[in-house]
């Protein structure tokens, strides 16, 4: 049999006509490789590709999707060597069909050791959260789903439709979780844009063979819409579940209603989408969680929902610049003060503030890094402090960055303080020290906080004093609603 015989027959019959053939050694090293199903259905895929040089167009997608902020920013390793095998006998095809299969192996391997906690498959668990109590009358959360089921639908559809692709990436969810991106500030550049959203999605439900051999060799490949491909009717049956009824948002709902200050209300959005490298985020408008990163592993989706919208919940409550209009983070971070060394203080500090106290409340019980993060997170404010006043502002954003990227230390340094502050002053202390401000927070949980005295600087607390003192009678922009 040639390897047009293969691409024409159905996947169950590929061992049979290769298991016994002058192939066999091959074909054993495939499956050895990939897997039974996996070897017959990557096989097929590469006889199909008419001619077989277009085997190449493997590193033009790479490049492209690199191009476009879709790519792996140098975190995974890239893919696609320049010697893959061309000839168009069945043999080379078996030979190509290895290659890729060792290819795959290899980013599972680094996505495996440099993201562990991405899952690769679904558990089949039932959504039965535990409950946290009601959620506070008059507090709503819209649950939004509609951008992550537009593009199941348009993947199971197949189509590649490039004005339907467009008006996806446009959708609320897609545009808010590109905004994060472009927010953070520490994304390297090119960043994804609708247009490279679109384009990811054409190639994601394209059925040409070289795409799918592209989807196949790395589930994050097109900004992880290959893992949603790869498992569309596992996502769309896991939405399904969680908006069924009123559970989900009850549940995030009364897991943050306790550390608000009393009379508070909120009115939020929750929004489902899907992003590489990125688990959970929030903006002006919304929370967010891109979903292929927890898949149905129902503690940590809860969790990073419960943080998100804990974030929406602070931009309501906190300390805010009476200056910045946009409800969101901005009007937290910054404030009017004279000098750029206090500007660049009070901006750490808020940080440590913002993202410790929603870990806090979304933890589900205390992490053991959150001890030695302290130190790491006085260190970081410690050099901050100690920045000459014409240091340039890479140098600060850099320091700036250590303490955030990837959960870094100011998470649970601001964890740990935060806990400090609910054990002694109950659960809606914390919304009361957020609503006093950054400078407040911490240094009312430094002096809650069972640590050594020796992880101190004298010259940090003098300064985050002066810090607390400037703003303890300002206006709070942020009033509750």
């Amino acid at each position: 049999m040639d390897r047009v015989g293969i691409a024409e027959l159905e996947a169950d019959r590929v061992a049979n006509a290769l298991e016994d053939s002058e192939h066999g050694d091959r074909w054993r090293r495939l499956v050895d490789l990939a897997g039974g199903g996996d070897a017959a259905d990557l096989v097929r895929l590469v006889c199909r590709l008419d001619p077989p040089e277009r085997i190449a167009e493997l590193r033009g997608l790479e490049t492209a999707q690199n191009k476009r902020g879709a790519g792996f920013l140098g975190v995974l390793p890239d893919q696609i060597p320049s010697n893959l095998p061309t000839r168009s006998d069945l043999g080379a095809s078996l030979d190509l069909s290895v290659r890729l299969a060792q290819i795959r192996v290899e980013n599972l391997k680094a996505l495996s050791e440099t993201m562990p906690q991405y899952p690769l498959t679904f558990h089949g668990e039932p959504f039965d959260p535990d409950p946290v109590g009601e959620a506070p009358v008059g507090w709503r959360l819209a649950v939004d789903v509609a951008g992550i089921r537009a593009v199941l639908d348009f993947l199971e559809e197949g189509t590649a439709d490039v004005e339907a692709a467009s008006t996806i990436a446009r959708m609320p969810a897609f545009v808010e979780m590109m905004r994060h991106r472009t927010d953070l500030g520490y994304v390297p550049e090119p960043l994804i844009d609708a247009d490279g959203f679109a384009w990811c999605l054409v190639h994601a439900a394209s059925r040409d063979p070289v795409d799918a051999l592209w989807r196949w060799l790395h589930p994050q490949n097109l900004f992880d819409l290959s893992d949603l491909f790869a498992h569309r009717d596992a996502y769309r049956c896991l939405i399904d579940r969680l908006v069924e009824d009123d559970r989900l948002a009850t549940y995030v709902l009364g897991s943050i209603a306790p550390y608000a200050p009393p009379d508070v209300g909120f009115d939020n959005r929750l929004s489902f989408a899907v992003g590489w490298g990125i688990r959970g985020w929030a903006t002006r408008a919304t929370g967010g969680v891109n979903i292929e990163h927890t898949k149905d592993d129902f503690d940590r989706l809860l969790s990073t929902l419960v943080h998100e919208t804990f974030h929406r919940l602070q931009t309501s409550i906190a300390l805010a610049d009476p200056s910045v209009a946009d409800a969101g983070f901005d009007r937290i971070t910054s404030f009017l003060l004279a000098s750029e060394a206090d500007r660049r203080l009070y901006r750490a500090l808020a940080y440590v503030m913002l993202e410790g106290a929603a870990t806090y409340v979304a933890a589900s019980e205390p992490a053991g890094t959150w001890r030695q993060d302290m130190g790491s997170g006085l260190d970081l404010l410690e050099r901050i402090r100690a920045l000459d006043a014409s240091a340039e502002a890479d140098a600060y954003d850099t320091l700036l960055n250590e303490g955030l990227r990837s959960n870094g230390p100011f998470y649970g340094f601001g964890a740990l303080l935060s806990r400090a502050i609910v054990d002694a002053e109950g659960p809606s202390g914390l919304g009361l020290a957020l609503r006093r401000g950054a400078p407040f927070f911490v240094e009312r949980g430094l002096g809650l906080v069972n640590e050594p005295t020796s992880m101190r600087s004298r010259r940090l607390d003098e300064h985050i004093e002066r810090l607390r003192a400037q703003v303890a009678g300002a206006g709070n922009a942020g009033k509750t609603g």
